[in-house]
């Protein structure tokens, strides 16, 4: 008898912290837009432009308080181009995202917010097919922020998010298309996330 009611008491446990946990896969949309400190006439930011990121999402609900921490690990790659003079400048950038969202639930809606680290892992500028490694003009870690909102149905999370700058931070000056400017440490965008809960 006591040892049925231990294993009722180790599976009730055993429930109980998995009720509060979720992990799964996560991929998302990124449209990111990156800015040129003033300064250089010839030079124009481009518009937006789509990029991607995917990974995994942990949320784990904090009891009592009815919050949850939701840690996400992710690989981004972004684009932007830049017109300097008669030429147009393809920047590419490659990093591991790891967003830290703490949120509530109002209704069917989540609202979540927190810090966004990056670690850059590549950087590339190509004009007309000529690629310049450009990682050491940009720091190789970043902090920002995300804020959003978001909606679980089924076994789906899906989000929609604002990424920004904590600090307005430019890189090392970079020479293209016969120019030299800087850019953002990291572009201001909007994230589109879908994720599944394995468990």
């Amino acid at each position: 008898m006591r040892k049925l009611l231990i294993m009722g008491l180790m599976l009730g446990m055993v429930y109980s912290v998995s009720a509060q946990v979720n992990f799964g896969p996560r991929v998302a949309v990124i449209s990111s837009n990156l800015n040129v400190k003033e300064g250089v006439a010839s030079v124009k930011e481009g518009d937006a432009e789509f990029g991607y990121q995917f990974g995994a999402f942990l949320r784990v609900k904090v009891p009592v308080i009815g919050l949850y921490i939701q840690p996400e690990a992710l690989l981004s790659q972004t684009n932007s181009t830049i017109t300097s003079g008669t030429s147009n400048v393809d920047l590419s950038f490659n990093r591991v995202d790891v967003p830290v969202m703490i949120g509530g639930k109002i209704g069917p809606l989540r609202i979540n917010a927190g810090p966004a680290f990056s670690f850059l892992t590549k950087a590339e500028s190509d004009v007309s097919g000529a690629v310049v490694d450009i990682k050491d003009n940009y720091s190789n870690t970043t902090v920002g922020f995300q804020a959003g909102l978001g909606v679980d149905v089924l076994k789906f999370v899906i989000d929609l998010k604002y990424e920004g700058a904590l600090s307005e931070k430019f890189g090392e000056t970079i020479t293209a298309g016969g120019n030299s400017f800087q850019t953002d440490e990291r572009s201001s965008q909007i994230v589109l996330a879908v994720g599944f809960k394995l468990f």
